[in-house]
């Protein structure tokens, strides 16, 4: 309890440092504007005030730092200007020296802190060791080592972060309303949600034997893909407060103005090219595809780095999300609001459907003939403001990766448009999904159910026999059973005809007066029904 009583002083004053409390009254004053599609003047004291709430986010630490990352993905809930100045949020501080990282290397090998060579039982595992750290973050520190022959990076949690991190989590939730009131979050906004997957997302982020994993998955996805690499795990040394991969050598891409003209070129088409494979082929991407995450190797070849947010498209999703995008391609204006109104789970009759198409061309127009440099990543989150339209998450995370590659690739050739990578694309999306590889492939998955549908033949056609059998039998039940029942009721029918013609004749005779016609007819009717009688009694 004491703990976060100091850490509610330490936010406030933060808070009071960067005047965050005036903002928060002027934002609650200010009405949010409409958004718009078009490039509207940017409101510079919205923009002044984003700056701070940055520098402060970074003062207050790695879970502030993180959630201002997240709350930069989500146009919903925070302004245009505040997000674009929350993705600027950095996370390099300075770094712990080697004995206060003790602990951590401690908990790695299983020992008590302060015991006599706790981290040198763990730095022995490797040929070389460098105990200078070559990258501080917030959260973690990289180390240079040698194992097996092999250069490595060793990324390591700082000690004690889980205790500060689930802290500031409790404490956001408790502040939360001031957050809505601040960024003048809609009100139809379920912030608790956000709250919730943000903790998700930041324990998963913690957890380095996730981005291991997501690793090896990237790395399987690009397996024969030779331009691309993705550095290699050492599981056996890697848990959920370490992680060990290979070293990869070369320059970040925010170095770019060191590559000539033609090499900026190719490395804009490689990098997107293999962004779009991420999204449309693997449904598996990169959320977070910024410069420094991405290197220049020697031979010409990038490597992508830091793979602790990343983003999954289910096969209904991605479908949608390409039928979107290829619809700007080929400038269909129907199946472009076609399609994203189904991604949106909307129908036509819920919005404006006329000037909703009407902004969709617009949107292909920019796409396709708008000024080289100019950035549309991010037109169709607009959209989705201007409409009160719900998107996926995953699409707002792709949103927010499209427009660090867009930014990125711009940088690199500012002539750069993503639309012309779509063609090659559609190609190998073809190729991937009908190649005899691929078509070899499902066919095997689904093997098992065309040998049980072939070894069921023989007795499915026993079966039907059996079927027709039984269908013949129960003709002639069902016949034979109409037949006594015609048998039956004709029988009753005699007997009543039989009874009516005897009371007929019995009657003519009582009361035959002084007609002898009468007393003729009454007898020859009484004989016929004794002689019927007969016949009947016979019968039986």
């Amino acid at each position: 309890m004491f703990n976060k009583i100091k850490r509610y002083i330490k936010i406030a004053r933060v808070f009071y440092k960067y005047r965050l409390f005036d903002i928060f009254l002027r934002e609650s004053k200010q009405k949010q504007g409409v958004v718009d599609l078009c490039t509207c003047p940017i409101d510079f004291d919205r923009r002044s005030n984003s700056v701070k709430l940055r520098v402060a986010f970074e003062e207050l630490g790695p879970t502030f730092i993180k959630l201002g990352q997240a709350m930069s993905k989500r146009p919903d809930i925070v302004p245009v200007e505040y997000g674009k100045e929350l993705e600027k949020l950095q996370e390099k501080v300075q770094p712990y020296d080697f004995e206060r990282m003790q602990e951590a290397f401690s908990i790695i090998c299983g020992a008590v802190p302060g015991e006599s060579g706790t981290y040198s039982d763990f730095t022995t595992l490797f040929d070389e060791f460098n105990k200078e750290p070559i990258a501080s973050a917030s959260i973690a520190q990289v180390y240079e080592a040698v194992y097996n022959n092999e250069n490595v990076v060793v990324k390591i949690a700082r000690p004690g972060m889980m205790d500060v991190i689930n802290l500031d989590l409790d404490i956001l939730y408790d502040i939360k309303f001031i957050f809505i009131k601040l960024l003048k979050i809609k009100t139809n906004i379920d912030v608790d949600g956000f709250l919730d997957e943000f903790k998700i997302m930041l324990n998963r982020e913690l957890d380095y034997r996730n981005e291991a994993l997501n690793m090896e998955r990237f790395r399987e996805n690009f397996l024969n893909i030779k331009q691309v690499d993705i550095p290699k795990v050492y599981w056996e040394l890697t848990n959920d407060n370490i992680l060990v991969m290979e070293h990869i050598y070369g320059l970040p891409l925010r170095d770019f103005r060191t590559f000539s003209k033609a090499e900026r070129n190719r490395l804009a088409k490689l990098i997107s090219s293999s962004f779009l494979k991420m999204v449309y082929i693997d449904g598996y991407f990169h959320a977070d595809p910024h410069p420094g995450n991405i290197f220049v190797q020697n031979d010409g070849s990038i490597a992508y780095l830091d793979f602790g947010a990343i983003g999954k498209l289910d096969s209904d999703i991605k479908k949608d999300i390409y039928s979107v995008f290829y619809a700007v391609f080929i400038k269909d204006v129907d199946m472009a609001a076609r399609s994203f109104l189904k991604l949106a789970k909307k129908s036509p009759d819920d919005i404006d459907i006329h000037a909703f198409k009407w902004d969709i061309d617009e949107v292909i127009s920019r796409q396709h003939f708008s000024r080289p440099g100019e950035h549309h990543s991010d037109d169709f989150v607009k959209l989705a403001l201007k409409y009160d339209l719900s998107l996926p998450r995953s699409f707002s995370l792709l949103e927010r990766a499209l427009v660090l590659v867009e930014s990125t690739c711009l940088d690199l050739d500012p002539d750069f448009n993503l639309m012309y990578e779509v063609k090659a694309l559609t190609r190998e999306m073809a190729r991937s999904k009908y190649s005899p590889h691929k078509i070899m492939e499902d066919f095997q998955m689904e093997w098992d159910s065309f040998y049980e549908l072939i070894k069921n033949v023989p007795s499915g056609i026993n079966d039907i026999f059996e079927s027709i059998k039984m269908f013949k039998a129960a003709n002639v039940i069902k016949q034979e059973n109409a037949k006594h029942k015609k048998i039956f009721i004709n029988s009753i029918l005699q007997n009543l005809y039989l009874t009516i013609l005897l009371i007929a004749s019995v009657a003519l005779l009582i009361w035959k007066g002084d007609e002898p016609a009468l007393e003729i007819i009454g007898i020859v009717g009484f004989v016929i029904s004794l002689i019927l009688g007969i016949i009947m009694i016979l019968k039986k």
